[in-house]
């Protein structure tokens, strides 16, 4: 078995969609992920599970919708491409002094740098943005919530994305990481 997490979007946000955090393990636990996990109520799932991240988020997808009634974009991410999303961070600096300052847009597809270059540009705000691997890394050192580009980002790169602040970002790792070394 694999480790993975597995990123909601949409859920619990302003009082829309709620879905209570022990429903949502043991809907994972009925689809036979084991040592499940979540972190905050912003749908965060650390679960083990056979098979790979392409094949799981559809049936994960499918269990919610059957359990909750609505649905909901999941990202599943296995465990070393997380280590290596964590690891590629361009902002570190930045993220070890501010870590809510700093976000990762996990994307489902490539991003569009060049989308993502206009926005900018239509913005003007103080953001500094990178692409790597499907990921948007994103520096919002006036915040994140007023950011007009952070706002735009997701139809600039053409593509679905989550995004998760760098705090949730190192948190997830180091569960994955916990579970990793009690599990060896």
């Amino acid at each position: 078995m694999d480790r993975f997490i597995a990123l909601y979007r949409g859920i619990n946000v302003v009082g829309k969609n709620p879905v209570k955090m022990e429903l949502l393990r043991a809907m994972h636990e009925r689809l036979r992920h084991t040592g499940v996990t979540s972190y905050i109520q912003s749908g965060n799932v650390v679960f083990s599970a056979t098979g790979l991240a392409e094949k799981i988020a559809p049936k994960i997808a499918a269990g919610f919708l059957e359990v909750f009634g609505f649905a909901a974009r999941v990202i599943v991410v296995p465990a070393k491409r997380w280590g290596d999303i964590v690891r590629a961070n361009p902002f570190a600096k930045f993220s070890a002094k501010l870590p809510t300052t700093v976000h990762a847009g996990l994307c489902d597809g490539e991003p569009s740098a060049k989308g993502l270059k206009s926005l900018q540009a239509k913005t003007a705000g103080t953001e500094k943005f990178v692409v790597r691997g499907g990921v948007v890394y994103l520096h919002a050192p006036d915040g994140y919530g007023t950011s007009k580009f952070a706002a735009g980002m997701e139809k600039a790169c053409g593509v679905p994305m989550t995004v998760r602040n760098w705090r949730t970002m190192e948190t997830l790792w180091k569960m994955l990481e916990g579970a990793a070394s009690s599990t060896s």
